[in-house]
């Protein structure tokens, strides 16, 4: 029986030895092998290494948002403050599990990739602004319930955390332990962000 090749094996072998390896570093030809797909089916299904790259950035963030955002976003239970804190310890448990490498493919290729192409670049861009988003409106609930100070911009408080989460985890990967990302959370949720009595 004829194996009938799909783009969704090629993206997730793809995403797999990307994280691990790089976009540049990894080549269409391990990727193939990788989905066990015949070397010609790649340009059947991306016409460039850039429409791959744009691919693999929606599934990761399809992945992401389905295992850790979605069910801690609508936890209503939670507060606000809370929720936020929970995605980024989900997201610290996440490369945890991987021995402290791989990091986030977000920040990855922001770092690799955003001088070289365009379309990629702003679809990073578009990733980051979402996340930002999501978190702003949190941000403004807890406001709202007095967790915050009044004055507080929320949009620069969330653009300023992820930013913050990123170098964490850049540093995490080259200390190979995930004590920057503890103190990223210890700083943001038991200090800075910490209720005065």
């Amino acid at each position: 029986m004829k194996r009938i090749h799909n783009k969704d094996d090629i993206v997730q072998a793809g995403l797999d030895i990307i994280l691990s390896k790089g976009f540049n570093a990894t080549g269409v030809e391990a990727i193939l092998k990788q989905a066990n797909v015949p070397k010609g089916s790649f340009y059947n299904f991306f016409s460039s290494k850039e429409e791959f790259g744009l691919a693999i950035i929606d599934r990761y963030i399809a992945e992401i948002n389905s295992r850790i955002f979605q069910p801690i976003l609508e936890e209503d239970s939670l507060p606000p403050l809370q929720r936020i804190r929970k995605c980024f310890e989900s997201l610290i448990s996440l490369f945890e599990s991987n021995d402290c490498s791989k990091g986030c493919l977000i920040g990855n290729l922001s770092l690799e990739m955003s001088d070289q192409y365009e379309k990629v670049r702003q679809r990073l861009d578009l990733v980051l602004q979402r996340w930002a988003d999501i978190y702003a409106a949190l941000l403004l609930q807890a406001k709202r319930e007095n967790a915050l100070p009044s004055e507080l911009d929320v949009e620069m408080l969330a653009e300023n955390m992820i930013a913050s989460y990123e170098g964490a985890l850049l540093r995490a990967k080259v200390k190979k332990s995930s004590e920057p990302l503890r103190n990223f959370i210890h700083l943001y949720f038991d200090k800075f962000l910490a209720l005065k009595e």
